[in-house]
């Protein structure tokens, strides 16, 4: 879980803010950053990690309920986790791979322009999915459980967080756009990734303490 969560971080934070004005400037901005494709797999492995941990996790919870919620939590991060990985496959190799074409002479240009600025529209409807079922579901599932055991502290920020994800993804899902969609990206990836690499840490040390 912390290894995978810190890989996340790492993924999120070196991605980069893609522009949408048009696809030429995409284009531009994924020529100027020649670790696209790396930073996207980069996260996947994060994200396969910590799900990893995760369904190791809930044998650690003290309750019956306790245990069923995490296990839930943890198959439905298992499903979010499979999303991302397609979507970010996409997204990293393939649009590394449409720059190297746009960079070759004697590229139609306009057509892969287009097709750049294209892409991340056709796209986004995937990218919600993963958004609402690894981060923000498995949180409430997960942060109910660590409530049940008295972990309060934990339990909560899952619940907040893994709230704002699921409301956060939905809302731009169905075309209400309370937040803009960096914020709710930004805010579930860098969120949740640091209440994953705490509720590692706490394992941890939890552990220690029982033994």
């Amino acid at each position: 879980m912390v290894a995978g969560g810190a890989l996340a971080l790492i993924g999120g934070a070196t991605h980069g803010d893609l522009p949408d004005s048009s696809g030429d400037a995409a284009l531009r901005f994924l020529a100027d950053h020649p670790a696209y494709a790396l930073v996207h797999f980069l996260s996947i492995f994060g994200a396969v990690l910590w799900v990893l941990g995760i369904n190791g996790w809930q044998a650690t919870r003290r309750k019956a309920t306790a245990r069923w919620l995490a296990r839930a939590g943890g198959h439905t991060a298992l499903i979010g986790a499979a999303v991302l990985a397609v979507q970010f496959s996409l997204d990293g190799s393939g649009a590394q791979t449409l720059t190297a074409m746009w960079t070759e002479s004697g590229a139609s240009e306009t057509g892969l322009e287009t097709i750049a600025e294209l892409a991340p529209e056709l796209l986004v409807g995937v990218a919600l999915t993963w958004v609402m079922l690894l981060y923000g579901l498995p949180l409430i599932l997960v942060g109910t459980s660590l409530l049940i055991d008295q972990r309060r502290v934990l339990g909560w920020a899952g619940l907040l967080i893994g709230g704002f994800a699921f409301v956060g993804g939905f809302a731009l899902a169905i075309g209400a756009e309370t937040l803009p969609d960096a914020v709710v990206f930004g805010g579930s990836i860098i969120s949740g990734s640091i209440w994953v690499i705490a509720t590692g840490i706490h394992t941890l040390r939890e552990g220690s303490i029982r033994v």
